[in-house]
C-alpha cells in the first residue's frame, strides 16, 4: 500500500501522491476504484484532509476522475505531478563530476530521487513565501507591460535599501543593480573589473560555480584556505606580496560549502589586507538571510570603498524567482549597468515586483523566520544521524543549509558517487569545491534531505556505520 516517514522532508500530501502514482502505474488499471477519502486516510493513518489534497492534486492532473455518489477512478496511466510523462530517472548520462554537469543534475528533477547534495530548500518549505493572489495581482497591473528599468525597479532597490540598512549595511539605491541571481551578479563583475591574466583570490573549498565563472574569464586563479573563522589571511597575505592579486572572493556568512560564518575579527583583518595591498573585494551573501543577526558583514565595514556586495532571493524565497542584486563602489556602477545590458538588456518586471511585493508585505520577514527554525532543527537532526552513519565533522560549529563531512579514508569515493548516481542520489563530492583538488573525501550536505533514512542506508554501505531503518506510519503511530 503506502508508507508514510513523517521524517522525510517532503509533505504528508506529497506522499500520498507519490504513493499512489506508484500504485497507478504499477498494479491498477483505467477505471479501478480507488479508496475513499476516509477509508486511505484512515489505512495509513493520516488526516482526511491530507488525502483529498492529493486526491484533488491528481484531479487536476487528470490522472484520476471523479463521479459524483461513486468516487474517485483511475483516469490513465500514471503521469507526473505537472501533468507530464514523467522523466526517464538518471537518463542524463552527465555525473555531476564538474560544476556544469552539477548544476546540470541539481536543477533536473528526473536525474535524481534524494537531493542530498543540492542547494536548495526542499519545496514544502517553500510553499507559503509567495502567495499566489499576488503574482495574480501583479499580472493586472501597467507595470507588467513594460520592461524593468536597467538599473532595476527603483520600488524593490528602496525596498533593498532598507533591508540592508537593517544589517548595518549602507546601500544608496543609486549603488544597487539588480541581476537574475547570485551567479549573474559574479558575471557582471568578472566582465567588469576583469582582463586576461589578472590575478584573483578564492577560498579553498569555495562555491564551484564561481570557480568556472573566473577561469573562464582568464583569471589566474590562487587559493587561500578556508578556516573556520575566515579565509586564512597569513596565507593571503603572502599571495597578495607575490602576484598583487586584482580581485579576493569570500563568502563570510554561512560559507558554501563549509557553513562556517567568519569572525569580526578576520573581517577587520581582511578589509586591512584590502588597504594594505590594494585588491577589490567581493562579499557573496546568498545565504546570508539565513544567517544569524549577529553576522558581521564586510559592505558593513567598509562603506563600499573596496567591497562589492552580492545577495540573492533564489535560495530563500523561490528557486523560480530569480531575482539577486549587486551594491559596489559608486565608480564602478555604471559599468556594471553596462555589462548587463550587454548580457540580457534589463532585468523582469515582474520577479522584481514579486520580490519587492513580499519586502514590503512583511511576509518575507516571517518565511525567513520560519525557515531559520527549520534549518537549526534539520542541522542537529542530519548530523547527529550522519555521526552515527561514520561521518565525521569539524568540532568547530557550523549553521545554515550545508553540513561539510569527511568520509573514512577507506571508503572508495569514486564507486560511493557512482552508485549514488545510479540510485538516483544526487551527492556533491568535496573536491569539486577546491581549486587545488583537495578534500576528496569530503561531502556537502543539504541538511533538509541528509537524514532521509533512504540515504543514510546508502551511505552506511560505504562508511560501516549505523544508520535507522525506516518505519512506515503503521509502526510509527499517527
Amino acid at each position: 500500500m503506502i508508507t508514510i516517514d513523517r521524517r522525510r522532508t517532503e509533505s504528508l500530501s506529497d506522499q500520498v501522491c507519490e504513493g499512489l502514482l506508484k500504485l497507478i502505474g504499477s498494479r491498477l488499471l483505467e477505471r479501478d476504484r480507488l479508496p475513499s477519502v476516509r477509508q486511505l486516510a484512515s489505512t495509513i493513518q493520516v488526516s482526511a484532509w491530507t488525502v483529498s489534497e492529493a486526491y484533488q492534486r491528481l484531479l487536476a492532473q487528470g490522472v484520476i476522475t471523479s463521479q459524483p455518489g461513486s468516487g474517485y477512478f483511475v483516469a490513465r496511466a500514471a503521469r507526473s505531478r505537472d501533468g507530464e510523462d514523467p522523466p526517464t530517472r538518471h537518463s542524463s548520462p552527465l555525473r555531476p563530476v564538474n560544476s556544469v554537469n552539477f548544476v546540470r543534475n541539481a536543477v533536473d528533477p528526473g536525474s535524481h530521487a534524494m537531493p542530498v547534495g543540492s542547494g536548495f530548500l526542499p519545496r514544502s518549505w517553500m510553499d507559503k513565501a509567495i502567495p499566489a493572489s499576488v503574482v495574480g495581482r501583479l499580472l493586472r497591473e501597467p507595470l507588467m507591460t513594460t520592461p524593468a528599468p536597467t538599473h532595476g525597479l527603483l520600488e524593490l532597490r528602496r525596498q533593498l535599501s532598507t533591508k540592508l540598512s537593517m544589517a548595518g549595511i549602507h546601500a544608496p539605491t543609486e549603488q544597487i543593480v539588480t541581476t537574475f541571481g547570485v551567479t549573474h551578479a559574479i558575471q557582471l563583475i568578472c566582465r567588469h573589473l576583469l582582463k586576461p591574466g589578472d590575478s584573483v583570490v578564492i577560498e579553498d573549498p569555495s562555491y564551484m560555480v564561481q570557480q568556472t565563472q573566473l577561469r573562464d574569464a582568464g583569471a589566474r586563479l590562487f587559493a587561500v584556505p578556508r578556516r573556520h573563522d575566515g579565509p586564512d589571511l597569513e596565507a593571503l597575505e603572502r599571495i597578495a606580496r607575490e602576484v598583487r592579486p586584482r580581485l579576493v572572493f569570500t563568502q563570510g556568512a554561512l560559507h558554501n560549502p563549509t557553513g562556517t560564518t567568519s569572525s569580526p575579527a578576520n573581517c577587520y583583518g581582511l578589509l586591512s589586507l584590502a588597504e594594505r595591498h590594494d585588491f577589490l573585494l567581493v562579499e557573496d551573501d546568498a545565504f546570508g538571510d539565513l544567517a544569524p543577526d549577529t553576522a558581521l558583514r564586510l559592505a558593513a565595514l567598509d562603506a563600499f570603498r573596496r567591497v562589492f556586495y552580492v545577495g540573492s532571493f533564489t535560495k530563500v524565497l523561490s528557486p523560480a524567482v530569480r531575482v539577486g542584486f549587486v551594491v559596489g563602489p559608486p565608480g564602478h556602477v555604471e559599468g556594471l549597468i553596462e555589462q548587463k545590458v550587454l548580457g540580457v538588456l534589463t532585468g523582469s518586471s515582474l520577479q522584481e515586483s514579486v520580490v519587492s511585493h513580499t519586502l514590503r508585505s512583511g511576509g518575507y520577514g516571517m518565511h525567513v523566520n520560519r525557515l531559520r527554525r527549520k534549518l537549526a532543527k534539520s542541522h542537529h537532526a542530519s548530523r547527529l544521524a550522519l555521526s552515527r552513519a561514520g561521518v565525521r565533522f569539524d568540532p568547530t560549529a557550523s549553521q545554515g543549509l550545508f553540513l561539510w563531512g569527511e568520509v573514512p579514508a577507506s571508503v572508495d569515493v569514486e564507486r560511493m558517487h557512482q552508485q549514488a548516481h545510479e540510485e538516483g542520489i544526487l551527492l556533491t563530492r568535496g573536491s569539486i569545491f577546491s581549486p587545488t583538488g583537495a578534500f576528496e573525501h569530503h561531502l556537502r550536505f543539504n541538511v533538509a534531505h541528509a537524514a532521509d533514512p533512504r540515504f543514510l542506508e546508502f551511505i552506511q554501505r560505504f562508511t560501516g556505520g549505523s544508520s535507522p531503518r525506516p518505519t512506515s506510519l503503521g509502526e510509527m503511530g499517527p
